[in-house]
């Protein structure tokens, strides 16, 4: 939920941005931003995805850093956005977790536009005691490309790797 959250707001945003960029002056220069926004997290009844029978509380601090550039050519912007967190579970255990997306984004003429995405989460699951149970990743790129109102998708599906027992 949270990621489908997060697409339509950078959709929002650069489709606002872009809109902006193709009506700037010929002769302005170029405009640059930079930005860093921080959030808290928290979401409760998170589902562990080993152990059906837990439910755990999520609570951290979400970073998203970026820059645009626009010119008369078009408009560029890309950033990062990083989570790191805690789920503490309703058995005592806990997993440490971080969350990876770099993304750009460029509208460059009348038309055309490119949305890239990589996405990464990683997750070290504890015992209530701290010992070491397992670490789970997932990987995933989605690459959009609009030309003249022709979408082309390409999808890196997300894949999932377990290092030891889930």
């Amino acid at each position: 939920m949270k990621r489908i959250a997060f697409r339509l707001a950078v959709t929002a945003l650069l489709a606002i941005s872009a809109s902006t960029a193709m009506t700037t002056p010929v002769s302005a220069a170029p405009i640059i931003i930079h930005e860093t926004v921080s959030t808290p997290i928290f979401e409760a009844g998170v589902p562990h995805d080993c152990r059906p029978d837990l439910t755990g509380t999520l609570v951290g601090m979400e970073v998203l850093s970026y820059q645009s550039v626009e010119t008369r050519q078009g408009f560029h912007i890309h950033g990062t956005i990083v989570d790191t967190a805690r789920i503490d579970w309703s058995d005592g255990s806990y997993t440490l977790t971080e969350s990876v997306d770099h993304f750009s984004f460029n509208a460059v003429g009348q038309g055309t536009s490119v949305f890239t995405e990589t996405h990464t989460d990683e997750g070290d699951f504890f015992t209530a005691a701290g010992v070491f149970e397992f670490r789970a990743t997932f990987h995933e790129i989605e690459h959009f490309t609009v030309i003249d109102g022709v979408v082309r998708v390409e999808l890196n599906r997300g894949h999932f790797h377990f290092f030891g027992d889930c």
